[in-house]
């Protein structure tokens, strides 16, 4: 697909997904308001100049769409204290503010509700009904001989890839997978370790930096396309300090640093080198059997080494791939594996969130914090790291985050609502409606202004 197609699919996926979000959040309000009896003037998805509307016979709402379609609003009697015009003021008792407080605070909380169960719903379907893109097998290896399997799945956490074509290989590139232990940092980063005791050579092969001995790790630049090996990995210097027992016992004796004393990716950068450095990188090969619905049923009779090495060489600043190519390796979920990988998700997802908001508080908090550019900008990494899935996945965890983001108690969402409506509820004393709606229009005011700063922040962002 040419680039320019791609964008415009990418921006067609994200205001498909944010006008779906938005429009269940705006219909619980709209929802439980008619449950009460409270006049609904207009429910309207997108903000800005109407494009179109329509009007039930004998209703009362008008359905509207506008221009701009991030955003959208349910007008009901006694919200904003002012009716359309036109439009005849219904009965006081039909106003928002008429009804009981209980009703009122399930009218304000229906949006996030159904955010929220939406977003439970978007992750079940991707981990159902979407082909799940495996990065690899895990495996537990005793005497030369994989004992259990289970298929990975992280995009960031391979343990075992698919040779596709293996270039001077006495083996049958279809018939065996290439073994990967994997490795996690005190700081949460997880690498595949292809090669643990590498050197970097010229081109006469002479030892190039003979103090340091790198380690390669597997890092996949896509889940759902083949892809050359040297596309897909990272070299960094290694260290014999804390390699955990369980790398030992396959072997491993040192692990990368992996950042450095700021805290940055340690990566080996290339374009320090000439053309024609390289390194050998020796692969361990295990025979594989497929299973039903293509998975990787067992392994069996684990083979340390092949005797080859496979050369990555520097060309134009990046590492071409020896003739190894990783293959693409899928399946899908049955009902139980569904509700396992869900009751893992939704976990994940609500983790993400909360954290997200925290790092918020901290000196580079901001720099993670993404709008409609810079959701666009990721999506070609989201669907890399999954495809469908990862889409169904993304947006169940932005549907989840606008609840919790509504949910604050701040001028113009729905938590300020419920938090002024409590605070009626317990003191018996009514707020000034002209009091509201100051707070509320400043409110609404500083979102649209940090909603302009996010949209500056991501243009500059691609364009750096």
């Amino acid at each position: 697909m040419p680039a320019w197609a791609e964008w415009i699919t990418n921006i067609l996926i994200v205001i498909v997904m944010l006008g779906v979000l938005i429009s269940i959040h705006e219909a619980g309000h709209l929802a439980t308001a008619k449950a009460f009896n409270v006049y609904c003037f207009e429910y309207s998805i997108g903000m800005g100049p109407k494009l179109f509307s329509f009007k039930r016979k004998k209703g009362e709402t008008i359905f509207s769409v506008r221009a701009i379609p991030f955003g959208g609003y349910v007008m009901m009697y006694g919200e904003r204290g002012a009716v359309p015009d036109g439009v005849e003021e219904p009965p006081i008792e039909r106003s928002l503010n008429s009804i009981r407080k209980w009703k009122k605070c399930i009218v304000l909380v229906a949006g996030v509700t159904l955010n929220f169960i939406l977003g439970l719903v978007l992750i079940y379907i991707g981990d159902s009904a979407c082909p799940m893109y495996y990065s690899g097998i895990r495996g537990v290896v005793e005497n030369d001989t994989i004992l259990t399997v289970n298929l990975d799945s992280s995009y960031d956490m391979p343990t075992l890839a698919y040779l596709e074509t293996i270039k001077k290989s006495e083996y049958k590139a279809e018939d065996y997978l290439v073994s990967m232990p994997s490795y996690t940092s005190d700081s949460g980063d997880s690498l595949m370790l292809l090669s643990w005791n590498a050197n970097l050579y010229n081109a006469n092969g002479e030892l190039i930096n003979p103090e340091t001995t790198y380690v390669v790790a597997y890092v996949p630049s896509t889940l759902v396309d083949k892809h050359g090996l040297g596309d897909s990995i990272y070299v960094f210097p290694g260290t014999t300090e804390k390699v955990p027992a369980s790398l030992q016992e396959l072997g491993v004796d040192r692990i990368p640093i992996m950042r450095d004393a700021d805290g940055n990716l340690n990566v080996l950068k290339y374009d320090g080198f000439t053309d024609g450095v390289y390194l050998d990188l020796p692969l361990r090969f295990i025979p594989k059997q497929v299973g039903r619905e293509g998975k990787v049923a067992y392994l069996e009779n684990y083979i340390s080494g092949s005797g080859d090495k496979f050369r990555l060489t520097i060309k134009n600043k990046v590492f071409t791939g020896g003739g190894v190519s990783i293959n693409v390796i899928k399946g899908w979920h049955n009902f139980q594996e569904s509700w396992q990988a869900w009751a893992e998700d939704v976990p994940t997802a609500c983790t993400a969130i909360v954290k997200g908001f925290a790092s918020l508080f901290t000196p580079n908090g901001w720099k993670n914090v993404s709008g409609i550019v810079g959701i666009t900008a990721a999506m070609p990494q989201i669907k890399a790291a999954g495809g469908a899935r990862m889409v169904f996945f993304y947006a169940g965890m932005i549907s989840i985050n606008l609840a919790f983001f509504n949910l604050l108690p701040f001028p113009g969402l729905d938590g300020w609502a419920l938090l002024v409506t409590a605070v009626e509820g317990v003191t018996r004393k009514k707020i000034p409606q002209k009091a509201q709606t100051i707070v509320s229009l400043v409110g609404f005011a500083l979102l649209i202004g940090l909603m302009v700063l996010i949209l500056v922040k991501d243009v500059i962002s691609l364009i750096v």
